[in-house]
């Protein structure tokens, strides 16, 4: 009787693991907003290899007037738990035009990889490189030490809720 009790707990945790993609936090579609000359913004979640946590939210508004672009962000850190809101960062914007906003990181002799976000406006999209620098320095010995890019999309639950209509 015994064996037949642990054998079904182990069943259903084993079944319940293969759908842990439907115990995801749903977070909300990609959105895109152009108000010409003063400001863009994209949300939505960003896609790429080497992420900490696949299911999260990311926030991408670029003000003109300002010079900067503010980015606020939220993953997804467990079975139905969300991690603290991280705080707003801030990237100046390098270039502004009626094709693309680019915005990126300062470098800093204490910085071992530099963050650009190009935000295109016809095809409504986003790309994040991180790219490695002062890779000579003792500081940075141990960081990756390569390119990673990234992309603003749906999300992973929203695709999935939307693929079974």
């Amino acid at each position: 009787m015994r064996l037949l009790v642990i054998a079904s707990m182990l069943a259903t945790i084993s079944i319940g693991n293969s759908f842990a993609a439907d115990d995801d936090i749903i977070f909300a579609p990609k959105n895109f907003s152009d108000m010409g000359d003063e400001a863009l913004g994209i949300s939505g979640t960003l896609i790429g290899a080497d992420l900490g946590y696949k299911n999260n939210t990311y926030s991408i508004f670029c003000i003109k007037g300002r010079k900067e672009c503010y980015v606020a962000s939220i993953e997804q850190i467990g079975d139905h738990q969300i991690g603290r809101l991280d705080y707003v960062s801030f990237y100046p914007i390098r270039k502004w035009d009626a094709l693309e906003v680019i915005a990126s990181d300062d470098i800093s002799d204490f910085s071992c990889s530099r963050t650009t976000i190009t935000i295109t406006r016809k095809s409504q999209s986003a790309l994040w490189v991180e790219e490695p620098i002062n890779q000579t320095r003792p500081l940075c010995q141990k960081s990756a030490g390569k390119v990673r890019k990234f992309t603003i999309e749906d999300s992973p639950g929203w695709k999935r809720i939307n693929s079974k209509k």
